[in-house]
């Protein structure tokens, strides 16, 4: 009975150290392939304005003026949610709010502190994910100033920008996109001044 009694207990503590410290995707890694179909179907959106009683979105649009592709949804409730949608829906990118901001889709994503930086949990499927503490040392969200007048707000990795993030140019344009030590990588939408959407594609250097 003691015997039972240990292996319950030890297999009782295993799961909740996997639960909290266990390795756990900060969003879902969308496999490449899936990710060029994506882009295939809306290349040819064209940009625009859409208002609902959720807010206001500027990105890409059908010609029935549903909202299907890249852009940017202005709420008062989740702050600017930058990425990708489908049919009206968020399927990927950044929730900016005042005071923190969420990276992933709506099931799964990691939340992270915009005062300090710091990531605070993963959600994913309604449950509640914590950090280990020295998760913070390596992962963050920051504001990175260039001395060309260009901005960085986004996920990094020691320092670095990796991960999802914005990047802002000093005339005014943009970029949200996915990057690797520095470098953007995969697919992203360059969204200018004058009102229009270009999505582009950056190799990583292992392709």
């Amino acid at each position: 009975m003691r015997k039972i009694l240990f292996f319950v207990l030890c297999a009782l503590c295993t799961t909740a150290l996997h639960a909290q410290f266990g390795r756990l995707d900060k969003y879902p890694q969308i496999p490449g392939q899936y990710d060029a179909a994506f882009v295939d179907y809306v290349k040819d959106f064209a940009s625009g304005v859409a208002k609902s009683s959720y807010g206001q979105y500027f990105g890409q649009i059908t010609k029935e003026r549903n909202v299907y592709g890249f852009g940017a949804y202005y709420t008062d409730t989740d702050g600017v949610i930058y990425g990708q949608y489908r049919l009206g829906n968020f399927l990927f990118g950044i929730k900016m709010g005042t005071q923190t901001a969420k990276v992933g889709s709506n099931e799964h994503y990691i939340c992270y502190d915009l005062t300090t930086g710091d990531p605070l949990y993963i959600m994913k499927d309604g449950d509640k994910y914590a950090l280990p503490a020295d998760y913070g040392k390596t992962y963050r969200f920051e504001s990175l100033a260039y001395q060309n007048g260009d901005k960085y707000v986004g996920e990094t990795v020691n320092g670095k920008r990796e991960g999802v993030g914005l990047y802002y140019y000093n005339n005014g344009n943009y970029y949200y996109g996915k990057y690797k030590n520095n470098d953007r990588q995969g697919f992203g939408a360059m969204f200018y001044t004058n009102n229009t959407i270009t999505i582009q594609y950056w190799k990583s250097e292992d392709e």
